[in-house]
């Protein structure tokens, strides 16, 4: 996939909205934690910087001008540690983990959670946790929230992909209630 310097040099930065805001620390944290492969308490017991920024680029943009380019910097934006809704979504995942992995495999249609990539199935997570256990955000909500984070941060088709499957979720939750 190729992007355009200007991509890189004029990126999107994340909404004021403090829920938008809190997704993207928690896709950071999430992300960080699929890569590190520690425990949440030990992760943020290390601080907010402990992830080193080479190990973004299996994730993120692919960029020449990876120094100046807000893609890979943007998780340099959280100098302190995370807390409100976007420890709400990353413990809810925590604490909720195998159904929402189990929930998110049964509608993947002849794919498999693992081998999506880290940053959507991570954008997944958010997505499902928020649908299946948030109440107080509609479900439109949490799709489109996943999408913009997909758009930003996902490959070419990962926006339409986390929107179908976060669509089927919604769908068997509705069909539940």
């Amino acid at each position: 996939m190729e992007f355009d310097k200007q991509d890189c040099m004029n990126p999107k930065l994340p909404k004021t909205h403090s829920r938008t805001f809190a997704r993207y620390y928690a896709l950071r944290l999430l992300y960080q934690l699929e890569i590190s492969e520690r425990l949440l308490d030990d992760t943020l017991a290390e601080g907010p910087q402990a992830l080193p920024q080479d190990d973004l680029e299996d994730c993120l943009h692919v960029c020449e001008e990876k120094a100046k380019c807000e893609q890979y910097n943007f998780f340099d934006l959280f100098s302190d540690d995370p807390q409100g809704y976007a420890l709400d979504i990353v413990r809810g995942y925590e604490e909720n983990r195998s159904d929402i992995d189990m929930l998110l495999d049964s509608v993947l249609d002849n794919w498999s959670l693992y081998r999506m990539p880290p940053a959507d199935r991570s954008i997944a997570r958010i997505g499902a946790w928020e649908i299946m256990y948030n109440d107080s955000v509609p479900d439109s909500v949490a799709i489109n929230e996943a999408v913009t984070l997909a758009k930003e941060f996902g490959g070419e088709d990962s926006s339409k992909f986390i929107n179908g499957v976060l669509g089927k979720i919604a769908s068997i939750k509705n069909k539940d209630d």
